[in-house]
Formats: C-alpha cells, sequence, structure tokens
C-alpha cells in the first residue's frame, strides 16, 4: 500500500535558493533559545498561553504518533527474514520443495509462459521431475 500525498507544506528551507530558505544562523540561534528555554524549564509555560498552549498540545500528540510511526516502519523495513507458517519452527524454509514424492522424487515448476497467438494468448509452464539423477520435463497448457 503506497502513501498518500502529503498535505503539507513546508515551513521553511534549510538549502537552495529558495525565498524561504532560512539561514544557518538564524536556526542556531532559536536552537539556542529553544534549549535555554527547555532547560529553564519555560517550554511549559507554552502550554499555559491561552492560544498558543492547545497547540504545543497538538504538536506534542503528532511527535508522539511520529515517534510511534517510526518504530513501526524502522521494525518492518529492518527486518531480514520472513516466517511462512503458523511459527518460526514449523515453517517453510525459502528452498524447500512444495511437492515432494517419495524419499528421492522432486517436482520442480518453472515460471509461466505466456504465448501470443492469433485466437489469444496460450499460457503453459514447464514441470520437470526428477528421481536418482534421471530428471524428464514436461511443458503443460494451462486453460
Amino acid at each position: 500500500m503506497a502513501l498518500s500525498t502529503a498535505k503539507h507544506q513546508r515551513f521553511y528551507s534549510t538549502s537552495g535558493t529558495d525565498s524561504d530558505k532560512v539561514s544557518t544562523a538564524k536556526l542556531a540561534e532559536v536552537k539556542d533559545l529553544w534549549d535555554k528555554d527547555v532547560a529553564n524549564g519555560g517550554n511549559l509555560d507554552l502550554l499555559n498561553h491561552p492560544n498558543l498552549g492547545p497547540i504545543i498540545y497538538q504538536l506534542q500528540q503528532m511527535q508522539d504518533e511520529i515517534d510511534y510511526l517510526r518504530t513501526e516502519i524502522s521494525a518492518n523495513k529492518d527486518k531480514v527474514s520472513m516466517t511462512l507458517g503458523t511459527t518460526g519452527s514449523t515453517a517453510l524454509a525459502g528452498d524447500t520443495n512444495i511437492v515432494t514424492i517419495g524419499s528421492s522424487t522432486t517436482i520442480a515448476f518453472g515460471d509461466m509462459i505466456t504465448t501470443s497467438g492469433k485466437k489469444g494468448n496460450t499460457y503453459s509452464i514447464v514441470m520437470t521431475v526428477t528421481n536418482g539423477g534421471v530428471s524428464k520435463t514436461i511443458t503443460l497448457t494451462l486453460v
């Protein structure tokens, strides 16, 4: 599922030559003010402001949600394997033969083949059966 288009616009730019680009010096100044305010507990005073308080509250809610989403995205993005089955001990490994007949006979299927013809497309698949070093192949037409 793809992400929907963002509904927000940036406040300012930090690179390029756009008219909304803010200087590095200005960002450093504002960050310094914020750090000093936080160190003194002054950022909590913003919650008492009748207009800014509700906005600060909502910004914190969004920050909490973004932090949560980052953990979910990281948990999925950082996966190195996937379990197919009900548990890790009962799942099939990625190279497990799906169909096995007897103790030494295996059946393998190739990719589906599409052939265009006058009456439309024909679909087929190649099946290979191997037993004791002997392999036999057949092309199956799918209907």
